[in-house]
């Protein structure tokens, strides 16, 4: 038994998933990482809105 035998269907199997499972998931996957981000963003952002608002009011804005 030879190495390459071993190896070519590792080979093979490892290129049909990018192929068959990676490659046309990635645009939707990446779209919702960057739909997550925004959303994350404007969260935070609320959030230190609000935060700032209320450090205002009490005098304690640094």
């Amino acid at each position: 038994m030879n190495t390459q035998e071993i190896i070519t269907p590792v080979a093979k199997f490892i290129e049909w998933t990018f192929e068959t499972v990676l490659v046309p998931m990635s645009p939707t996957f990446n779209s919702a990482v960057i739909l997550l981000g925004i959303a994350g963003l404007l969260f935070w952002l609320r959030l230190q809105k609000k935060y700032t608002q209320k450090a205002e009011k009490s005098g304690n804005l640094v």
